[in-house]
């Protein structure tokens, strides 16, 4: 018979070999923590373009509404029923309700690719009084061919915007001047 004598191992392969799996073990798992936070950011980046796109809509379509509907100051008041409003409170944009009822103008007409989720895009309009034009103010220097034009009534636009899933909103303001 034959007897083969086995040397007596330490198992330094073994061991070398499972600390080996268990670095990789934790430079996979930080991996996938590393883009799962990744793809957040990217949501969330995409999530906000989409609001400011919205409410950047809604502030030309208001612009338009001041350009075109408004030839009168009458129907800007302190309720504000129908989203336009006086300069009787200081930042009411602060304090309204964006979300329900009649504080502001909804605009529906944006379109893309995304659904708004729960809201359209919303503005509301302040006149905030009248720069007096006496004389040739505004013609600085002759220029052009009017001899001033009239007084100019100021308005601050501000709109609310928000993204698929309404929870990052947009607010931007313009200010606009039109002679009535």
């Amino acid at each position: 018979m034959h007897t083969t004598h086995f040397k007596s191992q330490s198992g330094a392969a073994l061991v070398v070999s499972l600390l080996i799996l268990l670095v990789m073990t934790v430079i996979g798992i930080s991996s996938m923590q590393t883009t799962n936070l990744q793809e957040k950011m990217a949501s969330n980046t995409r999530e906000r373009e989409q609001a400011f796109e919205a409410a950047e809509s809604a502030l030309r379509n208001a612009e338009a509404f001041l350009e075109n509907n408004v030839a009168v100051t009458a129907n800007f008041d302190t309720n504000g029923s129908d989203g336009l409003y006086d300069d009787s409170v200081q930042e009411l944009w602060k304090t309204l309700s964006w979300t329900v009822g009649t504080d502001a103008r909804e605009y529906s007409g944006y379109t893309s690719t995304y659904s708004y989720g729960s809201q359209s895009p919303r503005y509301i309009i302040e006149h905030f009084g009248t720069a007096d034009s006496t004389g040739d103010k505004y013609n600085l220097g002759g220029y052009g061919t009017g001899a001033g034009g009239g007084d100019v009534e100021m308005f601050r636009i501000t709109v609310r915007g928000t993204g698929a899933n309404g929870l990052s909103p947009v607010f931007l303001q313009s200010s606009y001047g039109k002679i009535l």
